[in-house]
């Protein structure tokens, strides 16, 4: 790890002498205890096993059903996150919501599996593709037996395994799988390899990989071919079409005049095409364009759902749930983009929707959808995850009675995400701030326009082995903020420890009152995000020290309908600011936390906030960490793989087909939006988290803010992760970033004596 760091200098709010005790602490071991104390508090944080996928299937017997449990787990003697997959059988009692394990498997490592998939006709097979160092294969298992292994490598590159490009479909007789990869690597002597285009990816996550491309593999002799598909786009989430095995569906994704990067955006030129798995690319057609994605094919074959957002704009927004029937080729609106949430049950454009519903604020539809509820079996019901305010929920679109419904709770009280659907049963995973998720099973029943799924809650699975999940040592609630803008929805999460205890000694020791608690104002980036009561271990683990963690959900943010999402545009530097300090206020009005006691952690967007407000508001932070923050928008313009964001943000026009140019005009007001114009307000201790690999906010324009503090001799730190992009997930990152925040808060704090020895 490439670390830099500077202080220096006198300041003007007598703090100069525990910004540099917090230098020193923040380079040192800590003889006081800090280190051995944020690295248990860290392994026990960020340790926990995660549920990341699961599959549930009905068995013989109707009150019992397998589950197959995927959870993802940080491995810190390996440095490497690991996915363990475990089967749990279990049986759904009627007369109570605890479901009994009937069998539970052996938990099996599946790390070195890109992708896998049964198929959906025949569930003794199962597919899987891996990439091993420099080769790739595609395996074919029958009966828990490997039944064929075919080497894929001289056909193409690297698997696609992401949720943007990622593939993996059975034809409907079995005789083929199709995926994603790497477009076939250019010989040495091509001099197309060097063409512009040869080289351009898609951003971020998707650094030096080559376009993709569809390839179609006939498992009796392992020959695997290209699918010719619509030039001029990169083609992922592709599905076979009932019939003869010929016919198949896919999402394009623009190339336009430059590739801009996909992830955490769903406002890219994309389309939905159908076309010949052994045809000419002129034998697709494009049957939707916009900005859409997750085509799922309909339980009867006669359509496919898919979501679809604005183009351009936010890069996340409400989104509309679409159908395109196959047979008539007519795209209508199942669940059309919410402006407001309503108070009461309500319709809009003949669809039914619940009390408060937001709207679809939803990433990807889950791979296996649909509920087949018997005495039912012909009404089409998907189910999905959706963004509701401060939380997750799970929703279904009852499709035959034009219906959407809420199955769980959006109360505050926790969050809830679909996992996939089999039979008149759903798996979910339900968490809340203080552990990650557990799963349960949920049965569907059909009483005439109304879903109702009841919840079987799962003792002892892959996901929840014993009772130390439950945490019961932090706590949270929901805190309503006030907010001038008309269209404004304003809320936060407040994480905190619910009692003083061993690990909050430094901060928050034996003996201290709620009001005496260190406060860590944490606003999400994007903008366009949520904090929801998802387990989130950066918040868990700063709750554990001893701190209350606001979590805030600004004007713009996900999940209260699409006229707040629109009302943060052109307001990213102003609006969003005054509710941040609007949040904290609020918090100190409840007597939660101790003003003087305040600091701040943000990244990318809430990193750029957090930048503004120790420049706007010197002295309401006693310290601030900035992970990866945009500080100069018309740099970030010409580096980021999202140019777009920089414009729209402002509230400015931006062509994909054209993009256009930073003028003076424009380069004067990106200037005056970015901290980097107001280094000389700056008083209070800075710590900059960078990784050297970001592409979304390449760290140059951090390195330059770095260099211009420390010679104006201003308290600043940085510390920069080698390889590292844009979330800074690696384990070796998030492990140094949260003790680096941890003895960076100890010193800022320890000025007036607030932090224990």
């Amino acid at each position: 790890m490439y670390t830099t760091t500077g202080l220096a200098g006198e300041l003007n709010n007598g703090r100069a002498a525990g910004a540099a005790s917090a230098a020193a602490a923040a380079e040192g071991g800590g003889a006081d205890g800090m280190e051995s104390l944020a690295r248990s508090v860290f392994e026990a944080s960020f340790g926990q096993a995660t549920v990341v996928g699961s599959v549930v299937r009905a068995t013989e017997k109707v009150d019992v059903v397998s589950v197959d449990v995927v959870t993802s787990q940080r491995d810190f003697t390996r440095d490497t996150k690991r996915r363990i997959a475990r089967t749990v059988v279990v049986q759904l009692a009627e007369e109570q919501a605890q479901a009994r394990v009937v069998s539970s498997g052996v938990a099996v490592d599946v790390g070195s599996e890109s992708a896998a998939l049964q198929s959906a006709t025949d569930a003794r097979l199962r597919v899987v593709l891996r990439n091993e160092q420099t080769k790739r294969f595609v395996e074919v298992w029958r009966d828990g037996q490997l039944a064929r292994s075919h080497d894929v490598t001289a056909a193409h590159g690297r698997f696609y395994s992401d949720t943007t490009f990622g593939s993996l479909a059975w034809s409907n007789d079995n005789s083929h799988v199709m995926y994603a990869a790497e477009q076939p690597e250019h010989d040495s002597g091509d001099t197309r390899q060097y063409v512009a285009e040869a080289s351009e990816d898609w951003g971020e996550t998707f650094s030096g990989w080559r376009a993709p491309v569809l390839v179609a593999l006939r498992l009796a002799d392992g020959v695997a071919h290209v699918v010719e598909t619509e030039p001029g786009v990169s083609p992922g989430q592709a599905l076979f079409l009932p019939g003869d095995g010929n016919r198949i569906a896919y999402i394009g994704y623009a190339h336009g005049a430059r590739r801009p990067g996909l992830v955490y955006c769903q406002n890219r030129p994309s389309a939905l095409f159908v076309g010949a798995l052994n045809g000419a690319a002129s034998d697709h057609t494009c049957v939707y364009r916009g900005a859409v994605r997750s085509p799922r094919l309909t339980p009867s074959g006669a359509a496919i759902v898919f979501l679809s957002t604005a183009v351009g704009g936010p890069h996340a927004a409400a989104s509309a749930l679409m159908r395109y029937t196959l047979a008539t080729g007519a795209v209508d609106t199942l669940v059309p983009v919410v402006d407001c949430a309503a108070n009461k049950s309500s319709v809009l454009d003949g669809v039914h929707l619940p009390a408060g519903f937001p709207g679809l604020f939803v990433d990807q539809l889950p791979h296996a959808p649909w509920l087949r509820c018997s005495g039912a079996v012909d009404r089409e019901i998907l189910v999905l995850t959706s963004v509701w305010r401060s939380t997750v929920a799970v929703v279904s679109v009852d499709v035959s009675a034009r219906r959407v419904m809420c199955h769980s709770p959006v109360d505050g009280t926790a969050a809830a995400a679909v996992l996939g659907c089999g039979g008149d049963t759903v798996a979910a995973v339900f968490s809340t701030p203080a552990a990650p998720g557990k799963v349960a099973v949920g049965r569907a029943v059909v009483a005439g326009d109304h879903v109702r799924i009841g919840w079987f809650h799962i003792g002892d699975d892959a996901a929840a082995a014993d009772e130390s999940n439950d945490h019961p040592d932090i706590t949270w609630s929901i805190v309503p903020v006030s907010s001038q803008h008309r269209d404004a929805a304003c809320e936060c999460i407040f994480v905190r420890p619910t009692a003083p205890a061993a690990s909050t000694r430094k901060f928050w020791p034996a003996g201290s009152a709620e009001h005496e608690r260190p406060l860590v104002v944490m606003p999400h980036g994007g903008p366009h995000s949520t904090y929801t009561l998802e387990y989130n271990a950066l918040a868990a683990g700063l709750a554990r020290l001893g701190f209350g963690v606001l979590l805030v959900n600004f004007t713009g943010s996900l999940g209260f309908g699409q006229r707040a999402v629109l009302a943060q545009i052109g307001h990213m530097d102003t609006l969003t600011l005054t509710e941040i300090q609007a949040a904290a206020a609020a918090v100190y009005d409840m007597r939660l936390a101790d003003p003087r006691r305040t600091v701040y952690v943000g990244g990318s967007y809430s990193g750029y906030t957090g930048a503004l407000l120790a420049a706007r508001a010197p002295g309401f932070y006693r310290a601030l960490v900035l992970r990866n923050p945009v500080m100069a928008l018309a740099d970030n313009a010409a580096m980021t793989d999202i140019p777009d964001w920089c414009w729209a943000e402002l509230g400015l026009q931006y062509s994909f087909d054209a993009p256009p140019p930073l003028t003076p005009a424009v380069y004067a007001q990106m200037w005056a939006a970015s901290p980097a114009s107001m280094v000389d307000d700056v008083r209070d201790p800075i710590l900059l988290l960078l990784g050297a690999g970001d592409r979304r906010v390449p760290p140059a324009q951090s390195r330059g803010y770095y260099a211009r503090l420390k010679a104006a001799a201003k308290p600043v730190q940085c510390r920069v992760y080698p390889s590292v992009g844009h979330p800074l997930d690696s384990i070796e990152a998030e492990r140094d970033s949260f003790m680096s925040i941890a003895r960076f808060f100890a010193a800022a704090l320890a000025e007036d004596g607030s932090t224990s020895p």
